[in-house]
């Protein structure tokens, strides 16, 4: 990876900047998508229960919730204390107890899954607001959108990585046909892979954050007061933010573009799995082949799209991205086969990396200098906001009608509005 850096930066600091998104990745594909969201759904909430969507959803709305009230807050107070870094290290500590916490839930442990997982998810969460702080600091604005793309393109390297260490252990399927003939029971030896597998993923996330705690460096201002002042400092600071909307319109509009799209995206995440096993009967091995391919194509789609952004403009690439996600949406609402779901998939995991990646470097180069987690925990609240409602109203008409596919059309509407949005929207350089 060759690339310039500011004064002051080595290169080791965005080697270690990208770890991170190798790292949580783990989190991402295996808790989130690929082996807890279908454990919670089928061998917590129970096999043959309806409601499997909708407590899906309302775990994944809870831990959002948590972040919306406190990640402004937890922004403004690294940015006052110079403590990103710390920061960062303890809620990659507090997601990864609670991911290896999650082997204890067995099946009908309900309110336990439900609770671990909305704080190793709450966890995960806020690390990515100190996490995306630290970009305009190891980068430039000529190539900012390359390393943000060079982040995600190594996460999803970290994704399936970690897929491929957890196969062994997901390799039978959740239920077979109950001996009495009534719908589903469960599978002991797959339950028993699936719990191990929560602690791997632990693990990973663990020893492949170490490079990013060593290499990257605090370059924020320390600050002399107490935490109790810090604290009020904190929701002063956010009080402020949200007073100063009217003098920062370009945040305002496009904070408002990435909360509507951004919840189709969330949603995508969540039930991604869950769509596939229900709608499409796709297998635990088959979804796991499915998860390394689609992170092998997204790999050089993310990589590229950043590339791109840094010559044409990130905002073109952006709703580009969006177009390309209406399409996706679309066609997963009609198509059928699971030749159609693995072009799907793959479509879907290359739009996921560089609509984040791009939107993560617009963000960072809008926000005002030295502000950075204090704008970034506004973003990550408003996003979180719509991810919010769009989670808990697919899991709502999933589970009330049956119907994922009706669920999954609903999601049309949302990019289509991001695209209109940030067409409004001013990027430094790149104003039209």
């Amino acid at each position: 990876m060759t690339i310039s850096t500011p004064p002051g930066v080595r290169r080791r600091e965005v080697v270690g900047y990208c770890f991170y998104d190798f790292a949580n990745s783990s989190f991402t594909t295996m808790i989130s998508t690929i082996a807890f969201s279908r454990y919670f759904r089928i061998a917590v909430v129970g096999p043959n229960s309806e409601n499997g969507d909708f407590l899906w959803s309302l775990a994944a709305a809870t831990s959002y919730l948590l972040v919306i009230v406190s990640g402004p807050v937890l922004g403004a107070i690294a940015d006052g204390s110079g403590a990103k870094k710390k920061f960062l290290i303890g809620s990659t500590v507090l997601t990864v107890l609670a991911t290896a916490s999650l082997a204890l839930a067995g099946p009908g442990d309900l309110w336990l899954a439900f609770g671990l997982f909305v704080i190793a998810s709450f966890g995960f969460e806020s690390g990515y607001i100190f996490y995306n702080a630290f970009l305009p600091e190891i980068s430039t604005r000529q190539n900012m959108n390359r390393i943000s793309a060079w982040s995600w393109g190594t996460g999803f390297i970290g994704g399936l990585l970690s897929v491929v260490v957890c196969l062994p252990l997901l390799s039978g399927g959740l239920t077979s046909a109950a001996s009495d003939g009534a719908g589903l029971s469960l599978v002991p030896d797959a339950v028993r892979g699936h719990r191990l597998s929560f602690l791997v993923v632990a693990a990973f996330f663990l020893v492949f954050s170490i490079p990013t705690f060593l290499f990257l460096k605090e370059r924020s201002r320390v600050a002399t007061k107490r935490w109790t002042g810090l604290v009020r400092t904190g929701f002063a600071r956010v009080w402020q933010t949200t007073l100063a909307v009217r003098q920062h319109r370009n945040i305002a509009l496009f904070v408002m573009a990435a909360t509507v799209f951004y919840g189709g995206i969330e949603a995508v995440i969540k039930f991604s799995a869950i769509f596939a096993t229900v709608s499409f009967n796709i297998t635990g091995q088959e979804l796991q082949l499915l998860f390394i391919v689609a992170n092998l194509v997204a790999v050089p789609s993310t990589i590229g799209a950043g590339w791109l952004a840094d010559r044409v403009g990130s905002k073109r690439v952006l709703i580009g991205t969006l177009f390309v996600w209406l399409v996706i949406v679309f066609v997963g609402a009609v198509v059928q086969s699971k030749v159609g779901f693995w072009f799907l998939a793959c479509g879907a995991a290359s739009g996921m990396g560089s609509t984040q990646a791009v939107a993560r470097s617009i963000m960072a180069s809008i926000s005002p200098a030295n502000r950075e987690s204090e704008f970034f925990g506004f973003y990550i609240l408003a996003t979180k906001v719509g991810a919010i409602v769009v989670i808990l109203l697919f899991g709502t008409i999933a589970s009330g009608t049956g119907q994922q596919r009706l669920a999954v059309l609903g999601l049309l509407p949302l990019f289509l509005a991001g695209i209109l949005i940030l067409r409004r929207v001013q990027v430094p350089r790149e104003a039209s």
